[in-house]
């Protein structure tokens, strides 16, 4: 029972940035946060104009640069974060962005 607790407690993003470099040119972490997030919600191919304000690329890349400083800079955490923020927001039905997983614990 205590190792599937633990096994539970897995990260399931371990191994990501790795696996990234086996399938394409590595990138810089920061900006994989920042491609995630837009992912996770879907944003990815939005017209031009959707990427300013809130959105910016800029602005997010900040966010997701404390976020990857606060987990240690290690790139499999800050994706688990922003996972774990997402499913949070659809439960709670509130908008979320990169800088919100530093205001919840997120254990």
């Amino acid at each position: 029972m205590k190792n599937d607790k633990k096994d539970d407690m897995r990260n399931p993003f371990e191994g990501y940035l790795e696996n990234l470099k086996k399938h394409k040119q590595a990138i810089n972490s920061v900006h994989e946060i920042v491609n995630c997030y837009y992912k996770m919600n879907g944003w990815e191919k939005m017209p031009k104009e959707f990427y300013t304000g809130r959105y910016s690329y800029r602005k997010l890349a900040a966010e997701a640069k404390m976020l990857y400083q606060a987990c240690d800079e290690v790139l499999d955490d800050s994706i688990w974060a922003l996972d774990k923020m997402k499913y949070l927001a659809e439960k709670g039905k509130f908008d979320w962005s990169i800088i919100t997983c530093l205001k919840h614990k997120l254990k």
